[in-house]
């Protein structure tokens, strides 16, 4: 029985693209937008560096406040130009994740598909060696019937063998009739005792003839 035809996968198909196994670091989202980090140094990032040192990390939030807006004002820089860079730079590490996260969506529902159509395939080849496993069976079912069929015909075959070697094999004689042919032949003795007339002799000897001539 030939085997069941499985789909191979299509090789010219592309490979969909999934999400990457490296994710780009902040800074390259950053250029990628046009972020680049201000001339000045005095960026996001270090005002976060500002709020992470030891002498402001506990202070107060009007207190950080108070030290934040003094340092730019220091530095020449717009408590304004700062929001612009933060917001910038925010709005371009969510638009990221929104992009890798609608990459992942639709990775995720082409692979559905695709496991659709392995279902599928694995329920045709599963069908089909069912298939085959029912007809086994059936084919076991009908030797094993051919079989029984068989045995009775032997069965009743036997029993007439069996009957003529009963009839035609030498059997005893039963007992019955032993004891029959005994009885009747006693009685056949008996009848020709009484046949016989009392005190008769039988025939009379005959005598010698006298030998050299002597008369008896």
């Amino acid at each position: 029985m030939t085997e069941a035809p499985v789909n191979k996968p299509n090789t010219q198909e592309p490979t969909p693209s999934g999400p990457r196994g490296e994710l780009l670091t902040y800074e390259d989202i950053y250029r990628a937008v046009g972020i680049m980090s201000p001339g000045s140094g005095y960026g996001i990032h270090k005002v976060v560096d500002m709020l992470n040192n030891d002498r402001i990390r506990d202070l107060s939030k009007d207190a950080k406040r108070a030290s934040v807006l003094m340092a730019l004002d220091a530095a020449g820089i717009s408590a304004d130009e700062l929001l612009t860079d933060a917001t910038r730079r925010q709005n371009a590490l969510t638009a990221y994740e929104g992009g890798q996260v609608k990459q992942l969506e639709d990775f995720e529902a082409r692979k559905g598909k695709e496991n659709v159509r392995i279902e599928e395939e694995m329920e045709k080849v599963r069908a089909h060696y069912a298939q085959r496993v029912q007809a086994n069976l059936d084919q076991v079912s009908k030797e094993k019937e051919t079989l029984r069929a068989w045995q009775m015909a032997m069965h009743h075959e036997t029993q007439r063998i069996t009957e003529v070697i009963e009839l035609c094999g030498k059997q005893p004689a039963p007992e019955q009739s032993s004891n029959a042919m005994a009885a009747a032949a006693g009685a056949g003795s008996s009848a020709k005792s009484e046949a016989a007339p009392a005190g008769a002799s039988g025939p009379a000897p005959l005598r010698s003839a006298p030998l050299n001539g002597t008369k008896v």
